[in-house]
């Protein structure tokens, strides 16, 4: 253990040693210097070699000011004897990244010129005022001064504190020389490559390292404190949550507190309510019996001897009972007599217990269920006029300590009474059923002038016999030979539709119908009592009216064997 702390202690000091070094003020750099030329004209790309110095002034750590003084050489060029020399004259800003101890890498800018020169022997004899010159004596020579930056970055690698060897430098080299064809200045775009050792000067010597930190221990709380010194106590973080948080009287809240940054059996727990000290367990249970209806806080305070205390509350509603109260509605609200509407109620209450599902009670008609029926309802049979009457309709549905109502009314509606209209009735002779000419005018012109006005209205044959009659189902036949002509739809026969039109056969039951014999009497033999039976009562009912109330047991004449009569002769 006690090496260990010795590494970390050494570990820490070097590199506390490390940041205390000042950067060196000055820097000289000496190396060779790779030239790669790629010419804007005819010429093709060559290579120089040559050497450079940098002189370099650090303001602080990481920005310098760069001087860039160097010359690099080439005798061959494209196979030609050119020999060709380029010194560069370069200033600049430095940025260098210093998050290493050994290692400094760097990036850089530089603005200045270049001076090229390039010449080559005379490869023929000359003569010159006279005097023969062998060649190879006299050099052709071109120089130029233009402009020149390079842009890169390079590696220092930290031998000793007055010396760093730099692997490799590499920039982008651009100049503008002139072309010696056009006399124009071109840009050629060169990549520079460098090495070689820099030498530091200045800064000041490394500090003296501080002394040891003091001893020190760490508190429950995270906090570093001396190791004579007492640790702050710690904070506590306290939420309370009731459930329910209302509730009715009798019933129970378990109260629940939510702490943390300290243990259960290291703590002190004191509720209250409305201020009242009630319990010091971990846990609380507020019960509302005995207890008004209201609102109470419930308060908790938690401390311990290393915790500040902590406080929280809630608050708990006890409500009031209330007796069922509700609303009830009729849909449809407006019905016609015979008709059913439904009946729906909606109750609420407070702290009874759940409330029962609703009964309903009309003052007239029945109820089923929900559904209020209005057949058997009573009206004025004496008045043929529209009857409204107003049935009123209780809901009422109970908890478990009371009831309550709701009442709705329904309007029954009994239309405007039409009466049926009686024509006279077509006669018969014993035992027959053929209808004789003077019941072919009564349906062929008096009702056929009604339908004509009515042509949605309902026709109604009532068929009878007499007993002493020994032919069987007279009174049916009668009535269908007499539907027959009416709606055969040939011959001198009605179209009535067979839908609209009812044939009834009660036989020798008259129902209490009077006899109407009309002018057809005669047409069979006279008037007797047992003519009257032998019979059949002709009804038209207009569009929205009642059959007669004597008419029972009656059929559509559609379903009956009427088509097969064709139109009776």
């Amino acid at each position: 253990m006690k090496k260990c702390a010795a590494i970390v202690g050494a570990t820490v000091l070097s590199i506390w040693t490390a940041a205390a070094e000042e950067v060196p003020k000055i820097g000289t750099y000496l190396g060779y210097e790779y030239v790669r030329f790629n010419s804007a004209t005819n010429l093709p790309a060559f290579s120089a070699n040559g050497g450079g110095g940098q002189f370099i002034y650090n303001f602080n750590s990481w920005i310098s000011g760069v001087a860039d003084l160097g010359a690099v050489h080439n005798g061959n060029i494209g196979g030609f004897h050119l020999d060709s020399t380029a010194a560069n004259f370069l200033f600049g800003p430095r940025l260098s990244v210093r998050r290493w101890s050994r290692i400094t890498p760097y990036a850089q800018v530089l603005f200045g010129g270049v001076y090229a020169t390039t010449s080559t022997a005379v490869q023929s004899s000359l003569l010159v005022a006279g005097v023969v010159i062998p060649p190879g004596i006299l050099r052709i020579t071109a120089q130029d001064t233009a402009f020149a930056m390079t842009a890169g970055g390079g590696l220092d690698i930290k031998i000793s504190r007055h010396v760093s060897f730099r692997p490799i430098a590499l920039d982008y080299y651009l100049t503008r020389l002139q072309n010696l064809r056009t006399a124009t200045n071109n840009n050629q775009n060169n990549i520079r490559y460098s090495t070689g050792f820099t030498f530091l000067f200045g800064g000041e010597k490394p500090a003296p390292p501080p002394p040891p930190p003091p001893a020190t221990k760490a508190c429950p709380d995270g906090s570093t404190v001396s190791v004579d010194a007492v640790c702050p106590k710690q904070d506590l973080t306290l939420s309370l949550s009731a459930t329910p948080s209302e509730l009715c009287s009798g019933e129970t809240a378990q109260v629940v507190a939510s702490v943390s940054g300290g243990s259960r059996n290291q703590l002190n727990y004191a509720w209250s309510v409305n201020g009242q000290q009630t319990s010091q367990s971990p846990s609380f249970e507020f019960g509302s019996t005995g207890r008004e209806p209201g609102t109470y806080t419930v308060a908790l305070t938690v401390n311990g001897d290393i915790f500040n205390p902590a406080s929280a509350q809630t608050t708990i509603t006890v409500r009031e009972y209330r007796p069922p109260t509700g609303t009830a509605q009729a849909n449809p609200a407006q019905i016609h007599a015979g008709d059913k509407s439904t009946i729906s109620a909606s109750f609420q209450g407070q702290c009874g217990g759940p409330i029962q599902s609703p009964t309903f009670v009309a003052s007239e008609g029945s109820m089923q269920g929900d559904q209020f029926d209005s057949t058997g309802m009573r009206f004025d049979p004496a008045v043929n006029a529209e009857q409204r009457r107003t049935v009123t309709i209780t809901a009422k549905a109970a908890d478990n300590r009371s009831a309550g109502t709701a009442t709705t009314t329904v309007d029954v509606i009994r239309p405007a009474m039409i009466a049926p209209i009686r024509l006279p009735d077509i006669l018969f002779p014993a035992n027959s059923a053929r209808v004789n000419n003077c019941g072919k005018r009564i349906l062929l012109e008096q009702l056929r002038a009604y339908f004509e006005r009515d042509s949605t209205g309902t026709v109604v044959l009532v068929g009878h016999s007499s007993s002493d009659e020994t032919t069987a189902n007279l009174a049916q036949q009668r009535a269908l030979n007499s539907a027959a002509i009416i709606t055969a739809g040939t011959g001198v026969c009605l179209s009535i539709p067979q839908s609209q039109v009812q044939v009834s056969a009660p036989g020798a039951d008259q129902n209490g119908v009077p006899f109407e014999p009309g002018f057809c009497q005669s047409s069979v033999g006279g008037s007797s009592s047992a003519t009257d039976m032998r019979r059949v009562e002709v009804w038209f009912v207009p569009t929205g009216g009642q059959p007669p109330a004597s008419v029972t047991n009656s059929q559509s004449a559609s379903t009956l064997s009427v088509s097969g009569l064709g139109c009776p002769k």
